[in-house]
């Protein structure tokens, strides 16, 4: 082992022990920034080194954070991007012209914010989130990036990514989602991830359901906010850049068009530079994430998966638009291998775990690698209170994710859908090799 090799892996050790909320899911008192603005002036404030766009909302923010910053460049910036969760490695989240953060950037960064971090021995607190954001902000400015897109972690109005300027923000579909930190009912939700709008900062705002887009335009014009609703605006911006569902999930098209907006508001391009936008946004995707793949080889058993669907998403909006991807693209009867937090279990989501399951021939539950995993009996358990399957899928519990994958080999002419935990669709990609098709 080098010794560069030897002081990322002390980097990461070190940023371990540091504890997460995606670890405990213990909810954090959400008035507490002192911390990361402590930390950021400490370090020299490196946010205020490039222009940022931050985006906010329940789904869809990674992947149009990551199609920004690939438009970005098109553009003819440098641009960097700061997306959670990661999958298989902790860099993914951190990107500067599309590649993950080099070892030698990360190690550096890392390095000099935990040290200023320690020195503070608790006081202000700083979470796991604050610290990794510090280190993507600084090795954004240590690579001279000029944009960058900013994914806030949870919520908004407090989430360790709102305490920088920006030339932009961005609003996703608001979903339930995080109730327990964020608030029981949509709007209440809602007011948190509106935190990160400023007066005078342009909002462009997806596609929202009926109730909250009048209510989100009212709390805009009074806080002075200049609002942009890409169902609205799409049409009249990009008149002859319509996207059938034909070829893209809608999840898929309202990220492509809601950066496509982002990218008209604020460079406000000609026909030419549109179509160049489109282009490039049509390419982009983001693994886990309705991660769609052919003849997937599992080197251990010398066997192929035919087809598999990765997706992590786990909440409703999330799980309703994977049952509708599997029916659209024919992934139906399936064996489907399923797994989610036992914090995720709430009764919204009965319904719709029914119905995904429902499109299974095998079933397959498991426990995700993480502390708060529901166990494979509670997760049958929840599903079934609210009515016993139509039809009589195989049902097998497994002990470990590795076991899961085992028993769907069996099976493996069918598709098989991994699905309800990023935590579940990343092991599973390290065991089959980060996920690569042949």
């Amino acid at each position: 082992m080098s010794p560069s090799d030897k002081d990322y892996l002390q980097v990461l050790s070190a940023m371990e022990s540091w504890g997460s909320y995606e670890i405990t899911a213990q909810p954090r008192d959400l008035s507490k920034l002192d911390g990361i603005r402590l930390l950021l002036k400490d370090l020299g404030n490196p946010q205020e080194n490039y222009k940022i766009i931050h985006i906010a909302g329940t789904n869809g923010k990674g992947l149009s954070a990551t199609i920004i910053s690939h438009l970005l460049r098109v553009q003819g910036f440098s641009s960097g991007c700061y997306t959670s969760p990661h999958l298989t490695d902790i860099r993914e989240r951190i990107t500067l012209n599309g590649q993950f953060v080099a070892k030698s950037t990360f190690t550096q960064s890392a390095s000099l914010v935990l040290k200023i971090a320690r020195g503070y021995k608790g006081n202000p607190y700083l979470s796991y989130f604050d610290v990794l954001t510090a280190i993507a902000l600084h090795a954004f400015m240590t690579e001279k990036m000029e944009w960058v897109v900013l994914e806030t972690g949870l919520g908004g109005l407090a989430d360790s990514t709102n305490v920088t300027a920006k030339e932009l923000c961005i609003l996703t579909r608001v979903g339930l989602d995080h109730q327990e930190v964020l608030g029981s009912s949509l709007q209440k939700i809602a007011a948190e991830k509106i935190g990160i709008t400023r007066s005078d900062i342009p909002v462009v705002v997806a596609e929202q359901v009926t109730e909250l887009k009048s209510w989100m335009r009212e709390k805009f014009r009074k806080s002075k906010v200049p609002c942009y609703f890409v169902d609205e605006i799409f049409d009249g911006y990009f008149p002859d850049k319509q996207l059938s569902t034909e070829f893209y999930s809608k999840p898929r098209m309202a990220c492509i068009q809601t950066s496509l907006c982002a990218m008209q508001v604020l460079f406000k391009g000609n026909s030419s530079e549109k179509q160049k936008w489109l282009a490039c946004a049509k390419k982009v995707k983001m693994r886990g994430r309705l991660d769609l793949q052919q003849n997937v080889f599992w080197r251990k058993h010398g066997k192929y998966f035919k087809t598999m669907l990765f997706d992590g998403g786990h909440n409703f909006d999330a799980l309703t638009a994977l049952i509708e991807f599997l029916t659209t693209n024919k992934l139906v009867p399936c064996t489907l291998i399923l797994g989610m937090a036992a914090d995720k279990l709430d009764s919204t989501l009965q319904t719709p775990l029914k119905e995904l399951c429902e499109k299974a021939e095998n079933l397959i539950f498991t426990p995700v690698p993480s502390p708060r995993s529901a166990t494979p009996e509670a997760l049958k358990n929840f599903i079934n209170e609210s009515g016993n399957f139509e039809h009589s899928p195989k049902i097998k519990h497994s002990s470990s994710a590795e076991e899961a994958l085992e028993s769907a080999l069996l099976t493996d002419e069918k598709p098989v859908v991994v699905a309800g935990s990023f935590y579940l669709v990343g092991e599973l990609m390290q065991i089959l090799g980060n996920g690569n098709a042949a």
